[in-house]
């Protein structure tokens, strides 16, 4: 369990006040020097600074201890990592505004191979489907891919990544602690089980609001060396993403869609800027020259157990499929899962390599 300097703890209480902004924080940082300062030092100018209802935060977290703190994130299973310390990863500690500390689910790593994926959240078949296999084909390569958890796009590539047996980076809107959509819990726990991690920058406890995703999206693109964008409207996030990208000289990507899809008017406009064209994964990989001596040769993923350690949807899809194979919404129907949660058991199936995803959406028995 990693141990931490007194300047860290009090980093970490610092960082822990949920209503805390990181514009405020870092005002304190200036004023009193450290964290350790603010914290010897809560009075009537930290409450000015900081506001009532932070000011109250802090007071309180202060008065239950800093102990008390490092065993709260560390029964949520997480660690605190900060700006230059082993773990932080390489990218984002050379960008002009990166996180003091991040707080971390899962497997820290430098991850200087690293592309981004992002996109609507509204996405289409196509899409997703695009999404899905460049994911599947980076990680294979070796390349690290990191997206934000949330539905559609981003979903996409993060399953895309685990069945390419590679790593992939969650970066969450909100706190640690909680997942957000709810229906991807299993695939948070996924990523951390498989070499993966979840990273944020806000408290323990912090709700996904609106305005912290502008700010979570400079650490998308800030951990990365490339960023592909895949569907999105003119003023969708994705493309906030993508301008954070450019100004932290990151290669920007994009994959062109039909000109009558409202999905298609971010990349095509990124593409008329001047945006490098992406059509597959090997793009990518000959854009950023990455050839099979840069990029670090991958782990093999863990041999595939026995089917005793099916959970019971595995059981009933495995005995489907060892009739015939099957598509998703048979497949659905058949099992009476959700689609959610039906991708969920078909990634963690294709990790342990039990069965192959096919054309159009279908599913076999891997002999």
């Amino acid at each position: 369990m990693q141990t931490y300097t007194r300047e860290e703890q009090c980093r970490l209480w610092l960082q822990s006040a949920p209503s805390l902004s990181w514009r405020t924080r870092e005002a304190l940082l200036t004023y009193f020097g450290c964290a350790e300062s603010i914290f010897e030092q809560m009075g009537p100018t930290v409450q000015m600074m900081a506001g009532d209802k932070a000011y109250a935060e802090l007071q309180q977290m202060k008065t239950a201890g800093l102990d008390a703190l490092i065993d709260r994130l560390h029964r949520c299973g997480a660690e605190i990592i900060f700006c230059g310390r082993a773990g932080y990863p390489a990218l984002l500690g050379e960008i002009n505004d990166p996180p003091h500390a991040l707080f971390i689910r899962g497997t820290p790593a430098e991850d200087r191979f690293s592309v981004a994926i992002v996109g609507s959240r509204r996405d289409t078949r196509y899409g997703r489907s695009q999404a899905f296999s460049i994911a599947r084909d980076l990680a294979a390569a070796g390349v690290t891919v990191v997206s934000g958890l949330a539905r559609g796009i981003d979903t996409a590539a993060h399953e895309g990544a685990l069945a390419g047996g590679g790593r992939t980076v969650a970066v969450l809107g909100n706190g640690i602690d909680r997942v957000y959509p709810e229906e991807n819990t299993r695939l948070a726990q996924t990523i951390v089980e498989h070499g993966g991690a979840i990273i944020s920058e806000f408290a323990l406890g912090a709700e996904p609001l609106a305005h912290h995703f502008p700010i979570r999206n400079r650490i998308i693109s800030g951990v990365s060396a490339a960023l592909l964008l895949i569907e999105g409207n003119a003023h969708s996030g994705t493309m906030i993403t993508a301008g954070c990208a450019a100004e932290q000289g990151r290669e920007v990507f994009a994959l062109p869609g039909m000109v009558d899809v409202p999905g298609s008017i971010a990349p095509l406009r990124l593409l008329r800027d001047g945006a490098n064209l992406c059509t597959c994964a090997q793009d990518i990989l000959d854009d950023m020259r990455w050839t099979q001596t840069a990029v670090p040769a991958k782990s093999e993923p863990a041999p595939a157990s026995a089917q005793d350690n099916l959970t019971e949807p595995q059981k009933h899809i495995f005995a489907l499929l060892e009739r015939e194979e099957m598509r998703f919404e048979e497949l659905a129907e058949k099992t009476g899962l959700t689609p959610d949660q039906l991708s969920g058991e078909l990634t963690m199936m294709e990790l342990d390599g039990l069965i192959e995803a096919r054309a159009g959406r279908a599913y076999a028995l891997k002999r």
